[in-house]
């Protein structure tokens, strides 16, 4: 297990974790809710987001964001990474005003990044 607190301005966190799990099929998680699966073909840092491109498993390249995280977990033995959005995780001492709403599915939450087995793949 690794947990990495901060990161610079050019490094993407979980990388090398990431890096692993190329070519591999993946399952991205909040709250136990599948948000997204297939197979990671590349990834990037783009401003303050991780862009991710996807084979799914309907074979079509899909590509989305995700924010990078405050805090990051990896169990590289385990094929599985935690990526930490609380507010709690974010290392400040003041906290700026947080809106009522905010829409975004990550907020205040986890984001699980599983490499999943053959037999677990399950067409959607």
């Amino acid at each position: 297990m690794s947990i990495s607190d901060t990161v610079g301005f050019d490094h993407i966190p979980g990388e090398e974790h990431l890096i692993s799990c190329l070519q591999k099929n993946l399952h991205f998680s909040v709250n136990n809710k599948t948000i997204k699966r297939g197979r990671l073909l590349l990834f990037r840092k783009f401003h303050y987001f991780i862009q991710i491109a996807l084979l799914t498993e309907r074979g079509v390249r899909e590509n989305f964001e995700i924010p990078i995280p405050f805090g990051v977990e990896s169990y590289s033995e385990d094929g599985l990474i935690y990526f930490d959005y609380r507010m709690k995780a974010l290392q400040v001492d003041n906290l700026p005003k947080i809106p009522e709403k905010v829409n975004s599915i990550y907020f205040d939450k986890i984001l699980e990044i599983q490499i999943i087995t053959n037999a677990s793949l399950v067409c959607i």
